[in-house]
């Protein structure tokens, strides 16, 4: 196409119709812009009328970024595409330094450039318009750059027409590749998983037929083995068709890229004689492998074959593909690892720590397992103390108990629990108004029956006198007995001490049986310790050994003892079968009292700090396994 320049006629002149020449060559270009079948020959068009419109204007270009180049290429080139370029690179690369509007001039003046960036939002300039002017006045530079400033609103409105477009372009992928993910979700096992997917993405792609393989790592290489293939419930591992696949999948999963025979333009790099080898051999048309992927790098791949020679794979099937695989790896994987057996989990577990450990970073993981390994030699070659552990409480070294002489009434009860008495002290008093009356009883008996003695030896009836006799000794005993029951009704402290047990303050006038325990004392500055070992700890305690023994009342203050008996009494306490070990304190600090609780260790010798800390978990685990031997 000619391209022409009305030098004559202003920019805004479109009623100048008395120079049809370049009206009819502006219509030209118009139409050109309007009927372009391309957008490299719209935008060329568009150029054209911009440098039409423009007087003074030699030279167009219009530059856009090669993302594969990493600079700015010409797209369009006004008049001649043959020109030299170089000097518009300076006022270029001005503009895209800056990002504004830039003029310049050359060194006789006669020449002027101008260019002025795209963009649409923040970001770079998507294209640059650059214009080479030949002898022109400042004011006519400055009317050209705002001439190209409004006519690059239509390239703006291009960027944000495909920026939109790419934008709901992804929301779709995405929107499909979520649905799919879904699908996946609902399986447990990672076949089962793989085959929704593939069945769901071959109607999502319109292939015939999809394929997914994960990667199964052996110690000389990694291989793919094919794990699920669109409507098959079953296939053959080793048939050709399987193994040219994988073949296919191992060509993507090396390079880490999407591959596909023909090759798309954005892949067409790819290395891809596996996919055409399979193509070769397989009543396949048209293939692409996409990798999958976890976080720590390709975990599989995923193939899509077309039968149909006239149905290719375009880019738009090829991105939906790999926002598929992007979102299905790393589920596919996790499924996968949840799926193996202990070992397999173990090996992977001992692998991450290991690389934490020897690897570059984490410093403070590895400061602590230092301390661990420390930790551990230490528990192996060092002994330390060893001591038995158990509950522990605190008596009297001697206990006496007050109890009932007879069945009786409380009178009176001075004292009770908690108070500290001395021998002879009065505990309690029982009521004695019926032994009194007793008493009477038997001393007017006794008068009766030696009145009736004197009769009978003043009748010398010495049978009867003897009888009397009798009858009299009898009702002296009972006296003797009254007053002797009389005697024990003030109940006296046996000791000095203190009360540990009783209160019958609040019981005046109940009953009380014969033999009833009503007080309990102990001496004050005697204690003996009772310390209940399990049994599983008594071989290591013996007579002599000596201990601490920490209160719940005194936690902070450690009271010495020495063990003294064993007894072979078993008692049940806390579910553990005990046996009750007597202990002497050495020490009695002021404020203990009996029946107080606490926490004793047995000092038993020195013993591998190992052996201390792990000798229950053993002495569990050689009973487990001698149970479970026939």
């Amino acid at each position: 196409m000619a391209i022409g320049r009305a030098s004559d006629m202003p920019p805004s002149s479109a009623g100048a119709a008395s120079d049809p020449a370049p009206l009819g060559l502006e219509k030209s270009l118009w139409s050109s812009f309007a009927n372009a079948r391309s957008d490299t020959a719209r935008l060329t068009a568009w150029l054209a009328v911009l440098v039409n419109r423009v007087p003074s204007a030699t030279l167009g270009v219009l530059l856009h970024p090669d993302t594969g180049a990493g600079a700015y290429v010409p797209l369009a080139v006004v008049p001649d595409p043959r020109r030299d370029l170089s000097a518009l690179g300076e006022i270029a690369q001005k503009t895209i330094a800056s990002g504004r509007p830039a003029t310049s001039r050359a060194g006789d003046g006669s020449v002027s450039y101008a260019a002025c960036p795209v963009r649409a939002g923040d970001g770079p300039a998507g294209f640059v318009v650059a214009m080479e002017l030949r002898g022109c006045a400042d004011a006519e530079l400055q009317t050209a750059l705002r001439d190209m400033h409004w006519a690059a609103g239509w390239l703006a409105a291009q960027l944000w027409e495909t920026a939109a477009k790419d934008g709901v372009a992804m929301l779709r992928r995405a929107d499909v590749a979520l649905d799919i993910l879904a699908v996946a979700s609902e399986h447990r096992k990672p076949a089962a998983a793989a085959m929704a997917i593939v069945n769901e993405a071959q109607t999502v792609l319109g292939c015939d037929q999809i394929s997914i393989g994960l990667v199964k790592r052996r110690r000389s290489a990694s291989r793919i083995k094919l794990l699920a293939m669109s409507y098959s419930a079953w296939f053959r591992k080793r048939s050709a068709v399987t193994e040219g696949i994988e073949t296919a999948m191992e060509e993507a999963f090396d390079q880490q890229a999407s591959v596909s025979h023909p090759a798309l333009p954005s892949i067409a790099r790819a290395v891809s004689v596996a996919h055409a080898e399979h193509v070769r051999t397989s009543r396949t048309s048209h293939m692409i492998t996409v990798p999958l992927s976890d976080e720590d790098g390709p975990i599989g791949a995923m193939t899509c074959e077309r039968r149909a020679a006239d149905a290719p794979f375009d880019e738009d099937t090829l991105l939906m593909a790999e926002s598929i695989a992007a979102l299905i790896g790393p589920v596919l994987e996790m499924k996968q690892r949840n799926n193996r057996w202990f070992g397999g989990r173990l090996v992977d577990t001992a692998l991450h720590v290991l690389g934490v450990l020897l690897g570059p970073r984490h410093l403070s993981w590895k400061l602590l397992a230092v301390l661990l390994l420390a930790l551990v030699v230490a528990a192996a070659t060092v002994p330390g103390p060893f001591r038995v552990q158990a509950d522990a409480v605190l008596r009297g070294q001697e206990m006496r108990s007050v109890v009932a002489p007879f069945a009786g009434f409380i009178d009176e009860a001075p004292r009770r629990a908690g108070d500290s008495v001395a021998r002879g002290d009065l505990l309690v008093r029982l009521d004695d108004s019926d032994l009194r009356l007793e008493e009477l009883r038997w001393r007017s008996e006794i008068d009766r029956l030696v009145s009736q003695s004197r009769e009978a030896q003043a009748e010398y009836d010495r049978a009867q006198v003897a009888l009397l006799e009798a009858q009299i000794a009898q009702a002296r005993a009972q006296l003797a007995l009254a007053q002797a029951e009389l005697a024990r009704t003030r109940l006296v402290a046996p000791i000095d001490g203190m009360i540990v047990s009783g209160d019958l303050s609040q019981k005046l006038g109940a009953p009380v049986q014969l033999g009833e325990v009503l007080f309990e004392i102990a001496p004050p500055d005697r204690y003996r310790v009772d310390i209940y070992v399990d049994e599983r700890d008594l071989p290591f305690v013996a007579a002599g050994q000596s201990g601490q023994l920490a209160l719940a009342g005194q936690p902070t203050e450690g009271l010495p003892f020495e063990t003294t008996r064993l007894t072979p009494i078993a008692e049940l306490r806390d579910s553990a079968n005990t046996f009750r070990v007597e202990a002497w304190l050495s020490d009695t600090p002021p404020g203990l009292r009996p029946g107080m609780e606490g926490v004793a260790k047995i000092d038993a010798g020195r013993e591998l700090l190992s052996w201390v800390w792990s000798r229950r978990l053993v002495d569990w685990l050689q009973r487990t396994l001698w149970t479970w031997q026939p």
